[in-house]
Parts: structure tokens; C-alpha cells; sequence
């Protein structure tokens, strides 16, 4: 069943991918081992990245959303990248609900769902994200600061290693600092714990934390590994 469910994705992006058919003349015997962490990394990086509609997309949003006064809404919408060009491709039925509420000091709240899935040359998913409880406080200063905690999870695919795993990942913020005028993230931290299964169905288990240095990059500390990566293209380097 997740092997189908990543086909029918592959379809639907028309990537062309070669590998991800299955070829009736080799083994079929399953190489089975602990999915590595640098591949759990790799997902991980492209499902925060804008240019998959992820995670640090919609933080950009609310914090945007707050810094502009607005009182409340709740929307339905399908977010769309299809096009043949595109590097990254995604397609997600989101849902917001945004509200500002009146304490003191006063506060936004936000929550938003996101399924679907996305396509790049590294990694393919089918997955859905959920928010729980974000809230931006220090409405009257010149950052905001976000806390909350959300899920990120489905079925993959590894293109380069040819590899198909689970991944389903929880994180929460610390005081995320987002510029009130250009509405990006300046610094924070977020703990990570990602745990599916990998070729074989043998499951694996990473903890770390996620640090925000500004600029749409993070620093992801992953199974005692490190990482750098993009918010923007969720590209990766170690």
C-alpha cells in the first residue's frame, strides 16, 4: 500500500523517474536496514522549505497575518505548483483559521492543515501537515514571537537511494523572532523527534533540534548529526 501510494504521486507530478517503476527483471529480494539519518534530514528540510509549500511558508504567513492587523478569518484554499519548469513540485489542500484575540497584551492565534504532497529530485511525499496552538505575542514590537507545535507526516520516497520510507515527525517552537516588516524568521529554536520506518518495514527513531540563524537558513541537529539547510529550496549540506 505505501508503495502504490507513492506511484499514484508519481504520477500525478510526472516526474519521469526511471527507477520508480518497478523492473520485472530484477531481484526481488528487500534490502533491509535503519533508514540512514541523512535521508530523514533530507525530508525533514524540504517539508519546512517555501518552496514546497511547508512549514516556514505558513509561519511567514502568520506572521504576516499578525503584523497587519487583521482580526480573523478562516479559509479553504488548493496550493498549486504543477507547472513542467518547476524544480519543486507540490500540491496541498490547505485549511487556515487565523483570530486575533483581545488580552493584554494582545496575542494571535493560528492553525492550519495542509495535505497533499510535494516532488524534487531528492525526495517525493505524500504527507499532511497539522499546527497545534501556534501563537504570536509582542504584537507592538518590532519582532514577533511565535511558539507552538505541529506534525508532519505520510509515506516518502528517496530518489537518489531509491529508497520508499514513513516519516512522522513532531516539533515544537521556542521563541521563534520573526521581523515585523519583512516577516522572516531572525531566530529560534524548534526540538524535533521523527520516527516511520524504512526499507524492510524496520523502523528508526531521531531526535534534535531545529535553530533558525536568519536569512531563510537553519541549522537541524538530527541523531547527533548536523545539518544545513535552506527554508527557502530546502536544500541541504553538512
Amino acid at each position: 500500500m505505501k508503495k502504490l501510494l507513492i506511484y499514484c504521486l508519481l504520477i500525478i507530478f510526472t516526474l519521469g523517474f526511471n527507477s520508480c517503476g518497478k523492473d520485472s527483471s530484477s531481484s526481488t529480494t528487500v534490502t533491509v536496514y535503519v533508514l540512514p539519518v541523512d535521508i530523514a534530514a533530507r525530508y525533514i528540510a524540504m517539508a519546512f522549505c517555501n518552496a514546497s509549500e511547508g512549514i516556514n511558508l505558513h509561519i511567514e504567513k502568520f506572521g504576516s497575518f499578525s503584523a497587519s492587523g487583521r482580526s480573523s478569518f478562516d479559509s479553504s484554499f488548493l496550493a498549486k505548483k504543477m507547472d513542467s519548469s518547476a524544480i519543486v513540485k507540490y500540491q496541498y489542500q490547505v485549511v487556515y483559521s487565523f483570530n486575533r484575540l483581545t488580552t493584554t497584551p494582545p496575542q494571535t492565534t493560528f492553525d492550519y492543515t495542509a495535505g497533499g504532497g510535494f516532488s524534487s529530485d531528492a525526495i517525493v511525499s505524500s504527507d499532511e501537515q497539522t499546527s497545534s496552538n501556534w501563537t504570536i505575542s509582542t504584537l507592538d514590537q518590532g519582532q514577533l514571537t511565535l511558539n507552538g507545535s505541529g506534525t508532519d507526516g505520510g509515506q516518502q520516497y528517496a530518489s537518489l537511494e531509491k529508497v520508499y520510507f514513513s516519516s512522522d515527525f513532531h516539533y515544537t517552537f521556542q521563541n521563534l523572532k520573526i521581523n515585523k516588516l519583512s516577516g522572516l524568521v531572525v531566530s529560534g529554536t524548534a526540538t524535533i523527534t521523527d520516527s516511520g520506518s524504512g526499507p524492510g518495514g524496520v523502523g528508526y527513531n531521531y531526535s534534535g533540534t531545529i535553530t533558525f540563524t536568519g536569512d531563510r537558513k537553519a541549522e537541524l541537529v538530527l541523531g547527533g548529526s548536523t545539518f544545513y539547510f535552506s527554508l527557502s529550496s530546502g536544500s541541504v549540506t553538512k
